[in-house]
């Protein structure tokens, strides 16, 4: 079979949820029929992985598509990225998350760079038909503006996380033709090595046996609502003395302030004996490993990687009812879910007694919580298993390229 070729955007080169993804599924597609070149805006922690990997790479910076002094610089860095993909022979470009969508556009037009740019920037459609397929997965939330804003209707496939995510498109004519639900997957072998070392790992954070660690692991933003852990803290105190409380992750770009925040308010409350912060890691399996229970009570998400990285490791997840949330959660058996779906911060707030009610049922009962985290870890290799996001990916893409080929076939 012929080999298919896959160019892959991303905007970012931290190992975040997206690129911990893009990570895997770019690892697991080696030796397959489909041959990957990964674009990215700069040298970083990713690039690093991918060189341990032999998967290659290269260096295009592309300007955000919605700020105006971008427009300086967009034409010349989509016309490399033209380039690139042109010399790569790619059959496929792979936006690993929205934002690169329009400059992959643009770029696999068939009209000039600066002429399909202006057509674009005045809300118009591309002069030229395509000459590559674009798939692009929408990995967050999105409204209508987004969708509107980064031409998401004109990609070939989009390939939305949880079917909580697809439902952001509902409404739309084109949504049946283009949208289609693939599961991130997840590599669960440094999961389960962490997991045998968990008490070495929970001994050398300061943590002794009878402490129990709730955990929130990932941007410290206001989206994922960490002020609640904070708000609940000394009500579980009180419940569980030996609670601790563990934060792991930097704050959002140009949000270091709301971090500033949050350590302020643990010392506000009393709560820095109990409280640890910890910047972002690169080795992440460790830390789910030490926890007993891990957070993500965001008021919006497409997904939810967390969820299973703590199932790896044999760590329930308290999660809200938003976006893919729920489909990761059979709630009483493999964790829990708060509030009701779409809850807004002042009602999802007054559940901090229900929160505080399970972690003292977890923590009083050792039977309990090795049963729900045995069976967190059983739901997530059964259902989120690599292979099963790597064929589903690997799927599109193809599909994407057959009715491409079809259509071109017709002009």
């Amino acid at each position: 079979m012929k080999t298919l070729r896959v160019v892959h955007i991303t905007p970012s080169v931290r190992l975040l949820g997206a690129r911990r993804s893009l990570l895997s599924l770019v690892k697991h597609l080696v030796g397959t029929r489909v041959e990957s070149l990964v674009i990215v805006p700069a040298q970083g922690a990713l690039t690093e992985e991918l060189d341990r990997l032999n998967i290659p790479w290269k260096v295009v910076y592309l300007p955000p598509w919605r700020k105006g002094k971008s427009w300086l610089s967009m034409a010349k860095q989509v016309l490399e990225l033209r380039r690139v993909i042109t010399e790569f022979g790619a059959d496929v470009v792979h936006c690993n998350e929205i934002y690169p969508n329009p400059h992959a556009l643009v770029a696999t037009a068939g009209g000039g760079v600066r002429m399909e740019l202006i057509s674009r920037f005045l809300q118009r459609r591309p002069l030229r038909a395509q000459k590559v397929p674009v798939v692009t997965h929408m990995r967050l939330s999105v409204n209508h503006r987004l969708i509107r804003n980064y031409y998401l209707a004109d990609a070939t496939r989009l390939i939305a996380v949880s079917h909580g995510a697809a439902a952001d498109f509902d409404g739309f004519a084109w949504t049946d033709g283009l949208v289609r639900v693939v599961y991130n997957g997840l590599d669960f072998d440094p999961f389960t090595a962490a997991r045998e070392q968990r008490d070495d790992i929970r001994a050398e954070l300061g943590y002794k046996p009878e402490n129990f660690v709730v955990a929130q692991i990932g941007l410290m933003m206001p989206r994922k609502r960490p002020k609640f852990l904070i708000d609940a803290a000394w009500e579980i105190l009180q419940r569980v003395p030996e609670a601790r409380f563990l934060f792991i992750g930097d704050a959002s770009p140009r949000q270091q302030a709301y971090l500033d925040e949050l350590k302020a308010l643990v010392q506000e409350k009393g709560l820095n004996d109990v409280t640890t912060f910890l910047p972002f890691q690169n080795e992440i399996a460790p830390y789910f490993a030490a926890s007993d229970l891990n957070m993500l009570v965001s008021d919006e998400e497409g997904f939810g990687r967390v969820i299973l990285e703590a199932a790896a490791t044999g760590a329930p997840t308290v999660g809200s009812r938003v976006g893919g949330i729920p489909e990761l959660i059979e709630d009483g058996e493999t964790g829990y879910l708060l509030g009701v779906p779409g809850a807004d911060d002042v009602s999802f707030w007054r559940g901090t007694g229900a929160f505080a009610g399970i972690v003292e049922r977890l923590a009083n009962d050792a039977a309990l919580r090795e049963k729900m985290g045995n069976s967190a870890r059983e739901h997530a290799l059964k259902n989120f298993g690599l292979d099963q996001y790597v064929d589903g990916v690997a799927s599109v893409f193809e599909e994407a390229v057959g009715e491409f080929n079809a259509r071109r076939d017709q002009w």
